[in-house]
């Protein structure tokens, strides 16, 4: 239905933002019958029936009826925030948020409220449109019977960086009181802000704070933003995200024993860039409660891992954590309890079935120490080195780049593996491409640069080929490559030699894992990452453990959790799991078995597996 909607709005050129608010107010007030007297706001965004813009407004009630639109106040919500352009969406994080996600955080934060609700303020700091408003005010409304004007003049507070989304908030909060028989000017507590640096005395003092963080990864966030998340402790570690820094900022904004409750990105439980928000929690020790959603997705159209985050800033040596993977919540969470002096800040908070994990972290030696393991090299421009021959010879190969036949000389490619892309259904074979490699191994045995003018001399077809993507090499780096010591150097020089043995898996998985084990000591790889080691026992004992049930069902309770049943195989999630220190006979009776199950039942004795996980209901 929206789809048809927004194409509606394009088709009519239907840009101005103030013309889009008056047609969707106008037609909700038409279909409730509905005349606005006294709220200028409201009066000012009704379309009369002599106004020139009333055959607009016609076609798109037509269009609304068409496509079978509702006309409650949560429609309209979900039509203003969907009329939000891509380009602001990408950068500003805005997302709609379900009425029942809304209702059920408005719930736990209310529920049992230690003070005076009449008397509550009640923020969102990144309200968008102003869902959890028309949330937040309709349950003060049932719970105290105060009027609309009253509650949204005394307990309800907001900031938001885009001034249609303030302007929309007020106009739903308007229609809210005005459905309600209370046609008068209404006082707002709204304000357009960078919450990264608002200035929040503004809103006195803030007993509640709810919300849904705006969802922007690092790449896509402004300059701007990149600089105020320098402020905040909490994005310390990696790239930070922007929802992270909103952790803090809730946390300092709202009063001592005032409560939190936020649905939000779940990565921060064993993210990199969760790190310092992890250190942050445990060192404030707060309580709070997480019910996470694992890889269930909750919000339509969009790929986001997502939890419910509430805090109570009262002191408590422990938080507790549940898991919800439905799409609709439990009428009761079911939640357990973890110290915050058990947690692993630095690794990450293995919350699902602790014991368990720690059970398999215990065993031998982490899985990091046991093995290296090497990420591919970097090019930043793997269009332009990485290719697929269509014909070879034994001088020459051949391979297709934007429509032009290209010939490379074979003496200077290397096999390579793009790893992300094996899967239980692709093998080694499948994924094997080439990579133009402009390096020699000097004498001390180390990889160099092959100088330019021997390139010219000894690869003449290479170096013609990659000449002719000056321009493309050019802009790697944002173009800043005079570092480079020559153009058509790789952007960066790690893995340019590696081990003889190599161990390859897929990035994410959905099944116990078969992975790759190859005897090539000039195999390169891109996009992924390999175990790696010249002892080739150590490599055939880890495949045996990676393939295991054991290993999978670490994965399934501690990685995080993808949709449609996949789980990441990051380094970060499977670093701490232990690999058992074998004596020598046992190694080579693991090695003799070829049955799967023989395998893991043999290895169970190693890892405890009497112990039974528990469940979270």
């Amino acid at each position: 239905m929206k789809q048809e909607i927004f194409t509606y709005l394009k088709r009519k050129c239907l840009t101005d933002i103030r013309m889009v608010n008056r047609l969707f107010v106008s037609a909700y007030l038409r279909h409730h019958g509905l005349v606005p007297q006294v709220n200028s706001l409201l009066v000012d965004a009704y379309i009369i029936e002599e106004s020139q813009d009333n055959a607009l407004l016609k076609e798109l009630i037509c269009q609304l009826d068409k496509n079978e639109c509702g006309y409650s106040l949560e429609d309209l919500t979900k039509l203003f925030e969907f009329v939000i352009s891509p380009e602001d969406r990408k950068v500003t994080g805005a997302v709609y948020t379900p009425d029942y996600i809304r209702k059920r955080i408005i719930m736990e934060v209310l529920t049992n409220y230690d003070n005076n609700l009449e008397n509550i303020h009640i923020a969102d700091i990144a309200c968008g449109c102003g869902g959890f408003f028309l949330t937040a005010a309709m349950f003060l409304h049932s719970q105290t019977a105060r009027s609309f004007e009253a509650i949204i003049r005394e307990n309800i507070y907001g900031v938001d960086i885009q001034d249609y989304s303030i302007e929309r908030a007020k106009l739903l909060l308007s229609l809210l009181a005005l459905t309600a028989g209370e046609d008068v000017e209404l006082q707002f507590n709204l304000w357009k802000g960078d919450t990264l640096c608002f200035d929040f005395s503004q809103m006195e003092r803030v007993d509640v704070i709810v919300g849904n963080p705006p969802y922007v990864c690092v790449r896509n966030m402004s300059n701007e933003s990149r600089e105020l998340l320098k402020n905040w402790r909490v994005c310390a570690s990696g790239n930070s995200d922007l929802y992270i820094p909103f952790f803090q900022i809730a946390i300092e904004v709202v009063r001592e024993g005032g409560r939190v409750g936020y649905i939000t990105m779940n990565s921060f439980l064993t993210s990199l860039n969760g790190r310092a928000l992890r250190e942050y929690f445990s060192e404030k020790s707060y309580s709070i409660s997480i019910v996470d959603f694992r890889g269930t997705q909750m919000f339509r159209g969009r790929c986001t891992y997502t939890c419910l985050f509430f805090l109570r800033k009262v002191g408590s040596d422990e938080i507790s954590y549940c898991i919800n993977e439905s799409k609709e919540l439990a009428p009761l969470f079911n939640f357990q309890s973890f110290q915050y002096s058990q947690l692993d800040n630095k690794g990450g908070w293995k919350l699902n079935d602790f014991k368990h994990a720690q059970t398999q972290e215990t065993v031998g030696t982490p899985l990091g120490k046991f093995c290296q393991s090497r990420h591919g090299i970097a090019t930043l421009s793997n269009k332009t080195y990485v290719f697929t021959p269509i014909a070879e010879t034994k001088i020459f190969f051949s391979f297709v780049k934007n429509k032009r036949n290209i010939k490379v000389e074979r003496a200077i490619c290397r096999k390579i593996v793009n790893s992300n892309k094996l899967n239980s259904d692709v093998s080694i074979e499948d994924v094997m491409e080439y990579v133009i490699f402009p390096y020699r191994r000097n004498g001390q045995g180390i990889m160099e640069l092959i100088p330019e003018a021997e390139m010219k001399s000894d690869y003449p077809y290479a170096y013609n080929y990659l000449r002719s993507c000056y321009e493309v090499l050019a802009q790697r780096d944002k173009g800043r490559t005079e570092k480079y010591p020559a153009w058509y150097a790789y952007g960066r020089t790690q893995s340019l030699q590696m081990p003889r043995y190599k161990l390859f898996f897929p990035k994410i998985a959905n099944k116990v894992l078969r992975c790759e084990l190859v005897d090539d000591k000039d195999l390169l790889l891109y996009n992924g990452m390999a175990f790696v080691s010249d002892d080739k026992t150590v490599v055939m004992i880890l495949k045996a453990i990676l393939e295991s049930n054991i290993f999978w069902k670490y994965v399934v309770l501690n990685s995080k959790p993808y949709a449609s049943g996949y789980y990441s195989l990051n380094g970060m999630n499977i670093k701490h799991f232990g690999i058992p220190a074998f004596k020598e006979d046992e190694k080579r009776h693991l090695l003799e078995l070829a049955d799967s199950e023989e395998i893991n039942n043999w290895l169970e004795g190693f890892y405890k597996e009497s112990y039974t996980p528990q469940k979270n209901d």
